[in-house]
C-alpha cells in the first residue's frame, strides 16, 4: 500500500508508521512539527513539514500519491487550552480535516481513516457506549471531532471517497503527552518513580476506557485492509471501565510507591465516565483489545524506569 500519516511525527502516528513500513508498506509522514517530533517519524518514511491546512498538502498529494490510505492523525488534542480558547482547535481540527478530504478527494484517494475519539459521546447515558449512542460532546475538542466525522460522510457519500471514523478509547503507552488525556499515566508514573505525590483532579471515581497504542495501531490496520465502503465508524477499545482510583492503584503495585494522591477539584469539560462498546469492529473486521492493563502498564513503567537510569547514574 501506499499509506500517507498526518501527525506521523506524534504518540499514535509514528507507531502506526512504523508498523506499516514493517509490513512493506511504503509510507509517507506529514507533520507540522507543532507538537510531533521529527526524530519520531521513522526511517524509510518520506518527511514532509507541513501543516494539514496549509496549500502546500497539495504537492505531497502531487508528488508522492496517488495514496491507498491516508491515516489522519494531526490534531490539536490539549482539551484543557481548548476550553480557554477553542479557536486554534477549530482552526486546525476541522479546517485542515477539510483541506486534507479536499485533497484525498480530488487525487482518488482508496481510504481516509480518521482517528476520532470517545469525546464525541460526552457523557453518555449508556455504557459500554455503541456507535449508534447520541454524538453529544461537552468540549471543543469533542465538538471538532463531531464536526470532522460528518464532513467525513459527506465526502464519502456525495465526493466518492471511502472513509472510516475510529472513535479511539483513552489512548496510552510509553510516549503519550503529559497534555493528552491518557497523559493521566504517563504523569502518574514519573512522579510516582521520581517519588513525587501525584495529583487527582476530582474524587478519582471518574472513568476511562484506557487502550494501548499497540492495540489502537492493530485496529487501524485492519480498518485500512478490510473497513466497509464508503462509510464506516467504529469504537476502538476494550470495553472496560477503569476509575482514575483503579488506575492508581495499579501504577503503585507496578512502581512501588506507597503514598495516596492528593486530590484537587475536578477540571472543566472532561467527561465523567467513559467506556466503549468494541463489538462491532469485533463482527466486522476481526479486531479487539489484546494487551491488559497490567500489561499494558507494565510496558509504560519499564519505559519511564529505562530512561531515568542514565539520569540517575549521571547524578552520581
Amino acid at each position: 500500500m501506499r499509506v500517507l500519516i498526518t501527525g506521523g511525527a506524534g504518540f499514535i502516528g509514528s507507531t502506526l508508521a512504523r508498523a506499516h513500513l514493517e509490513r512493506g508498506d511504503r509510507v509517507t509522514v506529514v507533520d507540522s512539527l507543532v507538537t510531533g517530533r521529527r526524530d519520531w517519524a521513522p526511517a524509510g518514511a518520506s518527511f514532509h513539514q507541513v501543516s494539514v491546512g496549509d496549500p502546500e498538502l497539495e504537492r505531497v498529494f502531487e508528488s508522492d500519491g496517488p495514496f491507498d490510505v491516508v491515516s489522519h492523525h494531526a490534531a490539536l488534542k490539549d482539551v484543557r487550552r481548548a476550553l480557554i480558547d477553542p479557536g486554534p482547535d477549530a482552526e486546525a481540527n476541522i479546517l485542515g480535516t477539510l483541506n486534507l478530504l479536499r485533497c484525498a478527494a480530488a487525487h482518488k484517494t482508496g481510504r481516509v481513516i480518521f482517528a476520532s475519539s470517545a469525546a464525541v459521546y460526552g457523557d453518555a447515558a449508556e455504557r459500554p457506549t455503541p456507535e449508534g449512542a447520541p454524538m453529544a460532546p461537552i468540549s471543543p475538542y469533542g465538538i471538532s471531532k463531531t464536526a470532522c466525522e460528518h464532513y467525513l460522510s459527506f465526502f464519502a457519500h456525495n465526493r466518492g471517497l471511502p472513509a472510516v471514523a475510529l472513535r479511539y478509547g483513552t489512548v496510552y503507552g510509553p510516549a503519550a503527552a503529559e497534555e493528552s488525556e491518557a497523559g493521566v499515566i504517563t504523569i502518574f508514573v514519573k512522579r510516582m518513580l521520581a517519588g513525587t505525590r501525584p495529583t487527582v483532579f476530582g474524587n478519582g471515581e471518574q472513568t476511562r476506557d484506557f487502550v494501548h497504542v499497540d492495540d489502537v495501531v492493530s485496529g487501524n490496520l485492519a480498518a485500512a485492509d478490510h473497513a466497509s465502503a464508503p462509510w464506516a465508524v467504529y469504537n476502538v477499545a476494550h470495553g472496560v471501565e477503569t476509575s482514575l482510583n483503579q488506575l492508581y492503584r495499579l501504577l503503585r503495585e507496578q512502581t512501588g510507591y506507597q503514598d495516596a494522591p492528593e486530590y484537587l477539584d475536578r477540571k472543566p469539560g472532561e467527561v465523567l465516565l467513559n467506556c466503549q462498546d468494541p463489538t462491532r469492529i469485533r463482527q466486522e473486521l476481526g479486531w479487539q483489545a489484546r494487551l491488559s492493563m497490567r500489561e499494558g502498564l507494565a510496558s509504560v513503567v519499564a519505559a519511564y524506569r529505562a530512561e531515568m537510569v542514565p539520569a540517575s547514574a549521571g547524578a552520581r
